[in-house]
């Protein structure tokens, strides 16, 4: 948000942040942001693919000299896997590789419903992630975090969506700010991973 408001100083922003299923109209919103599992919304909305959301199971390098590199999906069941908290209960990584799928049953000491919390955990050397790339691209190119099973896909179900939209009505199609706003998003996350 400080680049876009550096770079477009006359917008003002009224930003709001929540994991919860907003209503455009009833809360006089100009746009909302989704990652996927877009089937519950509104036909009447407009719906710009922002950037792909790629995840990956990153440590601190810390914690991998105490505790080893995991191989293969399978052997993360012998390691602390710190996750984001769901409201669907057992933590199941799926991972994908040509045909091969591994569904894993992870447990860790944290269980948490923030990404900042999880990331700045890892980065202490506690456990592993399984993070967005723009949520940790930077901490991987600075050398503060590993990724591993580089060569599986992360799938949490065959079927879902996981990129990430703008969604907004159609009175603010043409809206400058709103296209502007979207634009420099898909441009920022794209530079992310």
């Amino acid at each position: 948000m400080s680049k876009f408001l550096a770079q477009y100083p006359q917008v003002k922003l009224d930003l709001r942040l929540s994991d919860g299923l907003a209503n455009l109209v009833e809360e006089d919103l100009d746009l909302v942001i989704r990652i996927g599992n877009l089937e519950r919304s509104s036909d009447r909305l407009i719906l710009r693919k922002l950037a792909s959301h790629t995840r990956l199971v990153c440590g601190s390098p810390a914690y991998f000299e105490r505790y080893g590199i995991p191989t293969h999906p399978d052997d993360l069941i012998h390691h602390n896997c710190l996750c984001f908290t769901y409201a669907t209960g057992d933590e199941i990584w799926r991972f994908k590789r040509y045909e091969e799928v591994c569904d894993i049953k992870v447990n860790g000491s944290l269980n948490v419903n923030n990404s900042e919390v999880l990331r700045q955990v890892c980065l202490d050397g506690v456990g592993l992630i399984l993070m967005p790339t723009w949520l940790i691209n930077e901490d991987i190119q600075a050398g503060k975090l590993q990724a591993v099973l580089t060569d599986f896909q992360f799938h949490p179900q065959a079927n879902l969506d996981t990129d990430i939209y703008a969604l907004y009505l159609p009175n603010r199609r043409y809206s400058l700010r709103v296209q502007i706003f979207i634009d420099f998003l898909t441009q920022h996350l794209s530079n992310l991973g």
